[in-house]
């Protein structure tokens, strides 16, 4: 049996994300949680409000509730986690697609920005790529973020934990607006979300969390 474990940015168990991810996986494969903000109250949570718009990060408390942190926070917690991991399972996957600075595993690591970079600059669209990101904050950076990868964007906002119902309502905006895609830069919008606006776009909507799960599904 292969063991892999998956870290969230949040904390644990994502009950919201890792269902999917495993119904995609072969049925050899363990999933071992953690999260990166495990342990911690929401008072304690709070104290770490991002700097600045480029260092947001969106993610869900393992009651439900959506929070705000800071990625240098994040990505501090991220590296004990990940070496907490690493003499418990032979693969590490990060569930959270934006960027940050190189983590040191002993284990693979699959890091989903690398990951949607690659796919995104081996595909071409006759047209912007519409990116939908969960808070307005994230919607320049993660804009400046796919064009620095010479790649056509515009953004759009709506939380996959507070506000799913109007995912649908932006993409199309997005599509209005000319986006020949739609990528939904965030693990917590689900397959059905994609499906919902794959329906109504009629166009192609790159969905991180399933992208993952393939690539991790190919590595095992």
């Amino acid at each position: 049996m292969t063991r892999i474990g998956l870290v969230t940015i949040g904390q644990s168990p994502r009950d919201d994300i890792v269902p999917e991810i495993r119904g995609l996986l072969p049925w050899h494969v363990k999933i071992v949680q953690a999260g990166a903000l495990d342990g911690l109250t929401p008072e304690e949570i709070a104290a770490y409000i991002p700097k600045n718009e480029a260092n947001t990060l969106v993610t869900r408390l393992a009651s439900g509730q959506e929070v705000k942190v800071d990625k240098d926070f994040v990505h501090e917690r991220l590296e004990v986690v990940i070496h907490s991991l690493e003499h418990e399972v032979e693969m590490i996957g990060l569930l959270c697609s934006g960027s940050f600075p190189e983590i040191s595993s002993r284990v693979p690591l699959l890091v989903p920005h690398r990951l949607l970079k690659g796919f995104l600059q081996a595909l071409f669209l006759p047209g912007p790529l519409g990116v939908l990101v969960p808070s307005p904050d994230q919607v320049e950076p993660a804009v400046e973020e796919i064009r620095d990868m010479g790649i056509l964007a515009i953004g759009g906002a709506a939380s996959p934990y507070t506000e799913g119902y109007r995912a649908a309502e932006v993409a199309k905006s997005l599509l209005d607006q000319g986006a020949a895609a739609i990528l939904l830069h965030c693990f917590g919008y689900s397959l059905s979300t994609k499906n919902q606006i794959r329906l109504i776009a009629g166009k192609p909507v790159i969905l991180i969390r399933s992208l993952f799960a393939r690539a991790l599904a190919e590595l095992v």
